[in-house]
């Protein structure tokens, strides 16, 4: 699934889009949401609890919807304070993003018996491609910077019953401290490449050195640039359509 500096930077792109006076004044609190979902990286819950949607189940699935209903007190976002209002705006664009590429990107790619599935480097492939896509968007160091200032600002006192605070703090914290520090490629395949017979820090770094770019580009060129523009592309308008209809 995308990672956290898309996730950041995209709401970033969004907000001006929004009209929304809630998260025009709490910014941090709205890129916090925007990564929220992922907590589970922290608190080691599954990862339903936090996404509203079900990795095995292959049928028709809204994770805004689903959250909506098991969460009643948040539907209505002019009865909830801006800092919550905006934070869920965020957590919303997450979940929109997440679901569009395992339905348009990861399914048909790289799922088992999709067009890579059946390849052992299927999943190493997979997060090179989530890889590229974060680190072309951290080329905008300004960007990050102001998303680190607003994160750094918001007090994560939010009515939101799902998540504790304590934990909300811990993450805030934990993202404030990330935001402008890509994360370690290494470290994100070391999973994939053990199933593949690569293993240890060593000889991670020197499989990275010598194929990962070469495995990239045959990557974007099997998918196309055009399919992963228009998931681009998609997702944020839908995620644009689904903040404002529920800010308004």
């Amino acid at each position: 699934m995308p990672l956290l500096g898309l996730h950041m930077t995209v709401a970033r792109e969004l907000a001006a889009d929004l009209g929304s006076a809630a998260v025009d004044s709490e910014r941090g609190a709205y890129y916090l949401g925007a990564t929220t979902p992922d907590i589970r990286a922290l608190t080691r819950w599954d990862r339903e609890r936090t996404h509203f949607f079900a990795l095995d189940e292959f049928g028709a699935q809204d994770g805004v919807v689903r959250m909506l209903q098991e969460q009643p007190s948040l539907c209505d976002a002019a009865s909830l304070d801006a800092p919550t209002a905006a934070f869920m705006a965020g957590y919303i664009s997450h979940l929109i993003m997440d679901e569009a590429y395992i339905c348009e990107i990861y399914r048909p790619f790289f799922g088992a018996g999709s067009k890579f599935g059946d390849e052992l480097m299927a999943n190493v492939m997979d997060r090179l491609l989530l890889y590229h896509l974060d680190m072309q968007e951290r080329e905008d160091a300004p960007a990050l910077g102001e998303i680190q200032r607003a994160l750094g600002e918001t007090s994560a006192e939010f009515a939101v019953d799902f998540i504790a605070r304590e934990d909300l703090v811990r993450w805030r914290d934990l993202q404030t401290q990330i935001v402008m520090r890509p994360p370690s490629f290494a470290r994100m395949l070391t999973h994939q490449l053990s199933a593949v017979g690569v293993e240890g820090e060593e000889a991670v770094a020197g499989w990275l050195e010598q194929q990962a770019d070469e495995l990239l580009r045959g990557t974007i060129e099997r998918i196309g640039e055009e399919r992963i523009r228009e998931y681009l592309h998609d997702s944020k308008e839908k995620a644009r359509r689904a903040m404002k209809e529920y800010l308004s």
